[in-house]
């Protein structure tokens, strides 16, 4: 990891630190899961658009913050697993209440690839281990202790090269579905 990307950690934390020691309402803690629908596009060679759809589970543990009754601040550390890669995500979300039990979350999405130590299988494949996006979403809250949520995240950093779909600078973009639990 270079002295860039740790870097955004390091601001990404101080950040979430600071907005989470100034608030004077509580702090929630708790898990999610579900499903995610994850799609890279990229080019070919000749320049010809491609890419590739695949299907995997996620789970996470987040922390949620109340800053007023219509501002919530939720740091999550997500993982997924797809086609034996697996991927680590910090989202950091802005969550504003719009109905009485409804959420909308926007904001910016750290992507690791866990996997690249090139073995024989990976030969094929070239990965940049980090990644930015962004994340836009809805969450329903069903009870005090139980939500569900759909989210959509663009990518906006080239991570990924399959020499054998021939899909260069690829960009995986996901369609996520799922509940969690607050403790």
């Amino acid at each position: 990891m270079n002295l860039e990307k740790i870097a955004i950690l390091f601001m990404l934390l101080i950040v979430s630190s600071s907005i989470t020691a100034q608030s004077k309402k509580s702090t929630t803690f708790g898990i999610k899961g579900g499903y995610n629908k994850s799609t890279v596009n990229g080019t070919e060679l000749d320049g010809t658009k491609t890419g590739y759809i695949g299907y995997e589970l996620y789970g996470s543990l987040f922390s949620d913050t109340e800053l007023n009754n219509e501002w919530n601040f939720e740091n999550e550390l997500l993982f997924s697993y797809t086609d034996n890669y697996h991927f680590i995500e910090i989202p950091v979300h802005f969550k504003r209440r719009f109905l009485k039990k409804c959420f909308i979350l926007l904001g910016p999405k750290l992507d690791f690839i866990a996997d690249n130590d090139n073995d024989s299988f990976e030969r094929y494949y070239r990965f940049r281990n980090f990644g930015v996006s962004g994340e836009l979403g809805i969450q329903y809250n069903i009870s005090k202790r139980f939500f569900v949520e759909t989210r959509y995240s663009k990518s906006f950093t080239s991570q990924i090269d399959d020499l054998v779909l021939e899909i260069y600078s690829g960009k995986r973009n996901t369609f996520r579905i799922g509940v969690g639990i607050k403790f």
